[in-house]
This record gives C-alpha cells, sequence and structure tokens, in this order.
C-alpha cells in the first residue's frame, strides 16, 4: 500500500476531515507544507502573465516614434490594450486578497 493510500485511510479513523477550498482542493497537511495554495498559485500565475504582457506592451510603445503618423493607430491599439491588462490585473488582485482570505479561514486563523 502506497503512504498516500495509508494517509487517506487513516484520515477518516481519527475522525480527521480535511477542510477543502472553495475550489474543491483539499488542504491537508500535505498542501500545508507549500504557503500558498493552489488557488493562491493559479491567480499568481495569471497575474505574472498581465505583468509579462504588460511590459512587452510597454516596451512596444517605447519603440514606436511620436512623431510617426503611421504608429498613431498602432499606439491606440497598445494603449487601448494596457488599459485592458491595469483593469484585469486589478480584478486578479481582488482575487487574489479573496484567496488569501480562504486560506487564513483554512488554517483556522479566522
Amino acid at each position: 500500500m502506497k503512504d498516500e493510500e495509508k494517509k487517506e485511510e487513516l484520515l477518516p479513523l481519527h475522525g480527521c476531515t480535511p477542510p477543502v477550498d472553495s475550489d474543491g482542493h483539499p488542504y491537508t497537511c500535505e498542501e500545508r507544507k507549500t504557503v500558498l495554495t493552489v488557488k493562491e498559485q493559479k491567480v499568481l500565475q495569471r497575474i505574472l502573465a498581465v505583468k509579462e504582457e504588460a511590459s512587452q506592451l510597454k516596451t512596444r510603445l517605447k519603440e514606436l516614434s511620436p512623431d510617426v503618423q503611421e504608429h498613431e493607430e498602432l499606439r491606440a491599439q497598445l494603449e487601448k490594450r494596457l488599459e485592458e491588462l491595469k483593469a484585469f490585473r486589478r480584478e486578479l488582485e481582488k482575487e487574489r486578497e479573496k484567496a488569501a482570505q480562504e486560506r487564513m479561514e483554512l488554517l483556522g486563523h479566522v
């Protein structure tokens, strides 16, 4: 029998039901070895992806010459996308804070 199967069998025997986050991921001793929950890790990965795209857009905007008329339409598109990313980042930050609050509840701190 594998160790993980033993753990699953022992938990109910001891009356210990592992907490589960709102996405259904268990939060057992194994998951507590990491600082962040699965949900928090996913949100942070999305935040980092948004940050990377925004960085690329800013670099591209700096490369465009402000004096060239042909660049105006592209500049407007890039600036619009940058604003969309900023709004999305704000939403993700709220989601991150909610996930962190949920972790604190799972740990019994709240």
